[in-house]
Formats: C-alpha cells, structure tokens, sequence
C-alpha cells in the first residue's frame, strides 16, 4: 500500500482544473475510491496511484509521501 498525500493530491487535481466526476471517469475508478483519497483514507494499492497519476498527468511521486 502507498499512502498519498492528501495535500499534494487535491492540489494536482486543481492544476489540472477537474472535479472529482472528471478524475473519476478519466481515471476509470468509482466514487467510493476518490471520495476516500480526497477524504484522507489515503492507503492505496500502488496500481491505483498509477491510475490516479496518469488521469491527473502527473508523476506518482508527486502524489505520495515515501516513509
């Protein structure tokens, strides 16, 4: 499980001016899911940050604290 950093992930999806709807259809994953990372239950497989990143067109280390 990687954890992502709540701050730096509501800030990607604001450069990359969406709404969560958006991230949700362009990231293929369902609201429960984004609605827990925007929330900050923020312990995710690392498949899914990949998918996170990649909708939000950012580098996965960009998203996540490494501890």
């Amino acid at each position: 499980m990687l954890e992502v950093n709540q701050n730096k992930f509501l800030l990607a999806l604001a450069k990359a001016g969406m709404t969560t709807t958006d991230l949700e259809a362009k990231a293929k994953v369902g609201r429960t899911t984004i609605s827990k990372v925007v929330n900050g239950n923020t312990k995710i497989r690392p498949a899914l940050v990949g998918k996170l990143a990649k909708a939000l067109n950012v580098d996965v280390e960009q998203i996540v604290d490494f501890k």
